[in-house]
């Protein structure tokens, strides 16, 4: 990825936060089923399609999806957008929640132990303070989705992703910045509902800046992240 002028200490929190997005899930065991079919690869912006809406919302998180191709689509979106909100990096409480709605039985340890791990160093790199959590900026939205397996137990999604994070003050150690990943997320039915058993990030797809655009000023930033409302999820 390339930040241009942003100092060392930005690189390595975006870094941290990528390691977070990402993660590597935990591992299920090599006794668990493998897709029996493997389509061509289908993409759709958002992550949803016909049938594929959510059942309900549990621990702020869309849940009972459709044992479909994409209903596997769109619990990856939502379940990724779900682990990248603030409260997600500022409430363990609610991390813990989250994980424990999306995550496989045996991925759930292993993911939270790293997920808590990788909060504390990112809000210390990130230099969050007391005062500063409101304004913290931590924002992803899917720009896409790719199925590239799926059966009616196990499938992969890739989702490409675009990520704002940083605090707009101006002693921030992170300024506001925005950088773009590919998430390999796989899923399995589980309990009656598609779980997560691994997540793996790389970078993305990156467009250039239009030669017209400038970065805002702290204080708009500030601003647009309070008058903004990040949906909760995709759909």
């Amino acid at each position: 990825m390339k930040f241009g002028a942003i100092t060392f200490g930005v690189v390595l929190a975006l870094g941290m936060a990528l390691i977070l997005f990402g993660g590597d899930g935990g591992k299920e065991d090599s006794g668990t089923s493998r897709p029996s079919a493997v389509p061509t690869p289908t993409s759709q912006a958002g992550g949803s399609g016909p049938g594929a809406k959510a059942g309900s919302v549990k621990s702020g998180v869309p849940v009972g999806y459709p044992r479909t191709q994409d209903g596997a689509a769109a619990a990856a979106v939502n379940y990724q957008v779900a682990r990248s909100s603030p409260g997600y990096f500022t409430d363990e409480a609610l991390r813990h929640r989250v994980l424990e709605t999306v995550m496989t039985s045996s991925a759930l340890a292993s993911q939270q132990a790293q997920d808590d791990q990788t909060v504390k160093g990112l809000m210390a790199a990130l230099g969050v303070t007391g005062q500063t959590v409101p304004d913290m900026v931590m924002r992803a939205a899917s720009l896409g989705t790719s199925v590239r397996s799926y059966s009616a137990d196990t499938a992969t999604v890739r989702i490409w992703m675009s990520e704002v994070v940083g605090v707009p003050t101006d002693t921030s150690k992170m300024p506001v910045s925005g950088t773009y990943s590919t998430y390999t997320l796989i899923l399995q039915w589980q309990d009656g509902d598609w779980k997560v058993a691994t997540i793996d990030q790389a970078d993305g797809p990156t467009p250039l800046v239009a030669a017209d655009q400038s970065a805002s000023s702290t204080n708009d930033m500030r601003l647009a992240n309070k008058e903004f409302e990040a949906p909760r999820y995709a759909g």
